[in-house]
């Protein structure tokens, strides 16, 4: 063994050396590739006739140890898609997210939340503790669904909208209300409180659906904290709905074409010239003669070249018996 504790048996030497030769983007570690499943992908367009492509996958794609339905977008069609994570339910669907989504739309059970939430958190039951953190969970849960218009923070650049909902909403809120010393720890303690009202909404909308509730456990809330990043993700989503690949029959064929060309003669034969010309280029030599004649007495001086694309000894001999009969040996 080395000094690294190496043991230098173990150590191929061909294979590590074969690893780095080759193709350029030969690389030693091994790719895994993986199936996710089909998809569907289609148009929305405005009144004004602009389009929004989307791309939904049909199967959850496990990402960071999660399992989410990827909802792509773009508006552009040189764009890359960006894709809303969408965390499954119990049943590995998309049921969980879309009732929760349904039940942060609604007025009523919203406040039902706020108050199951203010009423469980106080320990002692004492009224006005309870009052002023269901006070605290109302506006945080209104800015986060967008049912309270979200405050533009101060130093904001000119003309930028207000947040229409999510976390943005609650951040702009923190920054135009909170004095920066106490930001963080504000921002902190209103985050615990709506995802506490949040867990409540999404009890909520499972009995209303005839549903068991879950206990918080661990898995629970990393479930809900990817619920929250989803639901305030969604409202920068452009459409109210989405498509849903539910089943598909994966059928394969084989083609098999039958063609009739009439004119396949002539292809031939064109072919067939073509070799034939590429063949004469290769072997038959091209050579040209010019004879200059020019008035000299009574009778004429004629002086001729010979031009040849290869330098051989026929050509010279060739030149030499050229000359002799044309020129009669003048020079």
């Amino acid at each position: 063994q080395g000094e690294a504790g190496i043991d230098v048996r173990k150590v191929d030497l061909r294979e590590a050396i074969e690893s780095r030769l080759g193709s350029g983007h030969k690389t030693v570690s091994e790719r895994t590739l993986r199936n996710v499943g089909p998809s569907i992908s289609y148009k929305l367009r405005d009144a004004a006739g602009q389009a929004v492509e989307y791309h939904n996958y049909m199967l959850p794609i496990e990402l960071d140890g999660s399992r989410v339905y990827l909802l792509g977008m773009r508006e552009m069609p040189s764009e890359p898609f960006r894709y809303l994570r969408v965390p499954v339910d119990e049943q590995d669907g998309l049921g969980g997210f879309v009732r929760l989504r349904a039940a942060l739309a609604d007025p009523a059970m919203r406040a039902d939340a706020v108050r199951r939430y203010a009423a469980g958190a106080v320990e002692d039951g004492r009224p006005e503790l309870i009052e002023a953190l269901a006070l605290s969970a109302t506006r945080a849960l209104n800015l986060f669904a967008g049912a309270e218009p979200a405050p533009i923070p101060p130093g904001a650049p000119a003309g930028l909208p207000p947040a229409k909902g999510g976390l943005p909403a609650v951040s702009s809120f923190l920054e135009t209300n909170v004095p920066e010393a106490e930001r963080e720890r504000a921002s902190t303690v209103l985050v615990r409180i709506l995802n506490g009202t949040l867990f409540e909404l999404m009890q909520l909308s499972r009995e209303r659906a005839g549903l068991p509730v879950q206990a918080l456990d661990d898995p629970m809330q990393q479930r809900m904290a990817l619920m929250v990043m989803a639901l305030s993700d969604s409202f920068f989503y452009p459409a109210p709905m989405a498509f849903e690949l539910v089943d598909f029959d994966h059928v394969q064929a084989s083609v098999f074409q039958v063609a009739r060309a009439p004119g396949q003669n002539v292809v031939y034969l064109g072919c067939v010239l073509l070799i034939a010309g590429v063949f004469a280029m290769l072997y038959v030599r091209e050579r040209r003669v010019w004879v200059w004649l020019r008035p000299q007495g009574a009778g004429a001086h004629a002086t001729m070249a010979l031009s040849t694309n290869r330098k051989t000894l026929d050509a010279d001999k060739e030149f030499g018996l050229l000359k002799t009969q044309l020129l009669k040996g003048q020079a």
